[in-house]
């Protein structure tokens, strides 16, 4: 396919790496010129020095005969006014990464009235994950699928935890409560396991099913019952402003730590329920006096990757507390996760696995259409596909399908109803099927047959 992105920061970098990889056809717009020419040389990508909400721009880059139009620079205003030029200009479909909150509340309108074909905000994307996160509160990750019907959460199995030492055709469910474990992390391995694999103590497994199941299997894990009534956030910007909504309604109490004085007054008046406190976020001394050692989740949403990890190290050697990080580069992950207890979130691996999740359902036009996708690092990826009457696999026995190693059909929805498949079931047209692969460039439900 034919992309145009305009914007070489931390988005359109990761977008030109990821996109280019995967045979796609990628110009790249940036006004500075140094930048560009440093992804040229690292990505199989084309360059163009200009600006992208420049009519010329976007005409000598392309747009008029490209399949996508991404619009990932700084600024919203430039994202939104490129975009509805790229979609006049004739490409099929326009991106617009767009962060203010005061366009996000009126997204839908915005997006209906210009043309732009999706409005994406990483930062409130980014909240919803923090927030799904503080509701499992011992678990590594958290997302939600099938249009929010089942989840699945990751957790580290301990010492003292049920699932240590047994192998999975041993684990007994009721219908109505069953869940599957789709992989397990087992130090720099990644396993899709059978039935006579085993768990071992330091695990990490990763669990899907309805989300009423995944609750009752994760009170079953965390005995203990904790559960998330206050928080601190460290850091009080975009993240923050959507993040305190969501926690507030949550009922859960909130305080917020940020050094920019127009920053603390606009949270304030915008969130009169929680408290705002104007104070240098680095400052260990003054953390301490507020408090953070007596609150049930710390989450450190500084805009500095640095600060974030003395942060996260200062929070993880003095409390026990539920304690989340947001990282902009992955450079530090290994490092925090190799240290602390924290669980990390990655504005651009958000947006980035939305526009991925775009791109291969515009890409093919056969069997099936992705709806949703979640990698797991690069190892393992989970998608699911909305089947229609083309695909090759409908009423064929899943047994009888010659489906590639490393991957897993681990559910089905079908009329609003989850099903777990075994060997004797079939996929139908208009199922929404989930599939958990090591496979790379899965673009349709097809591409996992032999």
């Amino acid at each position: 396919m034919k992309i145009v992105i305009a914007g070489a920061g931390v988005v359109g970098e990761s977008l030109c790496s990821e996109l280019s990889a995967e045979g796609n056809d990628v110009i790249l717009i940036e006004k500075e010129e140094k930048i560009l020419n440093k992804l040229v040389e690292t990505y199989d990508i084309t360059g163009l020095v200009g600006n992208g909400a420049s009519y010329e721009t976007l005409l000598e880059a392309g747009t008029d005969t490209a399949d996508i139009f991404i619009a990932a620079t700084e600024s919203d205003e430039l994202n939104i006014i490129s975009s509805i030029i790229a979609k006049k200009l004739g490409t099929k479909f326009t991106i617009a990464r767009v962060r203010n909150p005061e366009y996000s509340s009126n997204m839908q309108f915005v997006r209906e009235g210009l043309g732009i074909s999706l409005m994406i905000n990483p930062e409130q994307e980014t909240a919803k994950s923090i927030a799904n996160k503080l509701m499992f509160p011992v678990a590594l990750s958290v997302e939600n699928f099938f249009g929010q019907r089942a989840g699945f959460i990751s957790i580290r199995v301990q010492k003292d935890n049920f699932l240590n030492g047994m192998q999975l055709k041993e684990l007994e469910f009721s219908s109505k409560d069953k869940v599957i474990i789709c992989t397990v992390r087992r130090g720099e391995d990644v396993f899709i396991p059978s039935g006579d694999f085993t768990i071992l103590e330091g695990d990490i497994v990763h669990i899907a099913g309805s989300k009423e199941a995944v609750h009752k299997f994760y009170d079953k894990i965390e005995k203990s019952n904790l559960k998330i009534d206050s928080a601190l956030l460290v850091g009080g910007g975009t993240i923050s402003h959507y993040l305190i909504g969501k926690l507030l309604e949550n009922k859960i109490k909130v305080k917020v730590i940020e050094n920019n004085k127009e920053r603390a007054e606009k949270l304030s008046e915008s969130y009169p329920k929680a408290i705002v406190i104007r104070g240098d976020e680095a400052d260990q001394e003054f953390l301490m006096q507020e408090g953070i050692n007596n609150y049930d989740s710390t989450v450190i949403l500084t805009d500095s990757d640095e600060e974030n990890t003395v942060i996260t190290m200062f929070v993880n050697s003095i409390t026990n507390s539920k304690l989340i990080t947001k990282m902009n580069r992955t450079l530090m992950l290994s490092i925090l996760e190799k240290n602390t207890r924290t669980s990390t979130v990655v504005p651009k691996k958000v947006i980035s696995d939305m526009i991925i999740s775009v791109v291969r359902s515009k890409t093919n036009m056969r069997g099936s259409t992705m709806s949703f996708l979640y990698r797991l690092e690069s190892q393992v990826e989970f998608i699911t596909f909305e089947i229609n009457k083309n695909s090759r696999a409908i009423d064929i026995s899943l047994k009888d399908l010659k489906i590639k190693k490393g991957t897993l059909i681990a559910s089905i929805l079908r009329d609003g109803k989850m099903i777990f498949p075994g060997g004797n079931d079939a996929i139908k047209i208009n199922d929404s099927v989930m599939v958990v692969t090591t496979a790379s460039s899965i673009e349709d439900f097809d591409d996992i047959l032999e």
